[in-house]
Formats: structure tokens, sequence, C-alpha cells
């Protein structure tokens, strides 16, 4: 089920108009996209790629806001997908996918979908007012670098989730689109990839970064790890999200980034 474009890379990508949150929420996590060592023209370095399953499956991850006794409320998160390849390239996210789904769960349980949206094919139009998705290259970024072939890049904004979560654990999450069907290619539907970079080449904050992966069968289940030096890239990698949330309890809360 795992796909992986070897030295395809993703572009770096400016932040979009941040989603409707509550008055104290904060970036809890910042594991954004990688702003050095873009693209195959960074050889080696490139700190960049797109992991994928198939319709049977997904690739997530994990974050840990706040520390041990504090108690917090996740308001918004947000990811990138980047769907495409040589000779498809989706003029809107619903050209490729027929729908869009947020999961998460506890650490080393599995997930459930928290957030969900049809997509209505050749149009902009979201099932779900919560969940908004825009072309995050439009905005002046780079596009994605994917054996050649320049593909957009897609911010997902999952937001007004409301979804209790303690401090110092992990959560787990992932996001995932069922893939309409490839025209003359029988039986065979478009891969959803989310987009994620090796810290340490990344040239921004990673927070969370461990190098490790997680697998989930088409119902969510956990179904292992992955680490993407044991398969066909040669340094680790972890998903790229950005979670906002509001502390509402526990001791005095650490510093975090104020969202702006």
């Amino acid at each position: 089920m795992l796909h992986r474009n070897r030295f395809s890379t993703v572009a770096s990508l400016l932040l979009c108009v941040l989603p409707a949150v509550a008055a104290d929420s904060v970036l809890a996590v910042d594991r954004g996209l990688p702003q050095n060592n873009l693209n195959n023209a960074s050889g080696s370095v490139r700190s960049n790629v797109r992991w994928g399953g198939d319709n049977q499956g997904f690739i997530g991850d994990d974050f840990t806001i706040g520390v041990p006794g504090e108690r917090w409320v996740i308001d918004s998160i947000r990811t990138w997908a980047v769907p495409g390849y040589a000779g498809a390239k989706a003029a809107r996210l619903s050209d490729f996918y027929q729908d869009v789904r947020l999961y998460l769960g506890a650490s080393s349980s599995d997930v459930t979908p928290v957030a969900a949206a049809q997509l209505a094919q050749g149009t902009d139009e979201v099932s779900n007012p919560n969940i908004r998705i825009s072309e995050a290259t439009r905005d002046g970024a780079l596009l994605y670098d994917d054996f050649g072939t320049p593909l957009p890049v897609w911010q997902i904004d999952f937001t007004n989730l409301n979804v209790a979560a303690r401090g110092g654990a992990k959560t787990r999450f992932g996001v995932w689109g069922m893939g309409r069907p490839i025209s003359g290619q029988d039986g065979k539907t478009y891969t959803w990839y989310n987009h994620g970079s090796n810290a340490a080449l990344s040239g921004a904050r990673q927070d969370g970064a461990d190098g490790v992966m997680l697998i989930f069968d088409g119902a969510g289940r956990a179904d292992g790890t992955l680490r993407a030096e044991d398969k066909d890239w040669d340094k680790p990698s972890d998903i790229n999200v950005q979670v906002f949330a509001h502390r509402v309890g526990g001791p005095a809360p650490g510093p975090v980034k104020s969202a702006q």
C-alpha cells in the first residue's frame, strides 16, 4: 500500500490566512513545511518528500501538545496534500478525490474520523464549511517537483474541531481522501499524498519530529510504523502538520507561539 516518489520534493509554502479559532488559541504544534533544501536541485540534502498509501489505507503520524498534567482542546489542524504525477495535474483537489477526512486517536490506538467532507467534482465546493481547501502554490510558493513535473500543493484546514487532548501525550492523526478512477486505467484510482519532510534539513520548526510515521488500514486501524530510511528514501521523514489549540486546565503552560 505504500507509495513514495523517489526524488520527489515539496516546495516551500507561505502560510495562507489562518482559520477561525478560539480567541486564546495558539500554534501548539508547529511542524510546518520546510524552508530550506527544497526540490530536486538540492540533491542529496533535499528535505521534502510526499507519502501516500492507496485506497486500502493511508500514512499518518503523531504530535504532542503541552506537558503532562495539562488539558487542551484542539481547535484546528492544518496539513498539505500533493496530488498528481506526469500527465495528470489537478486544477482542483476535487478532480482527483471524492472526499477528504481527518482521523485522530490516542497514542498506540486506532484512529477514527473526526471531520469529513465530500468534494464536488469539477468545482471548489466542499460539503463541510469547517474544512477549507486552498491551493498554497497560488500565493507565490514554488510548485512541487515530481520527477521534473511541477505540481500544485494544496493546504487543508480542519477548523472548529473542539477535540480534547491530554498534555504531554501523543495524539495520532491521518488525513486521507478516496481517489477518483483514473481515466484509461481500469480499476485504478488516484493516490492521496501527504507532505512530509526531514526535520534536520528543513530549516524550520519541526515540533515532535521523530522520524517515525504510522500506517493505518482503510478503517483507521493501526497497521505498523514506517521509517523512511528503511524504505526507498535515504533519511528520516515525518508528516508535516500544524495544530492550533487552547489550554483549559493543569499547570501554567510553557512558552508557545501565538497564532497571528
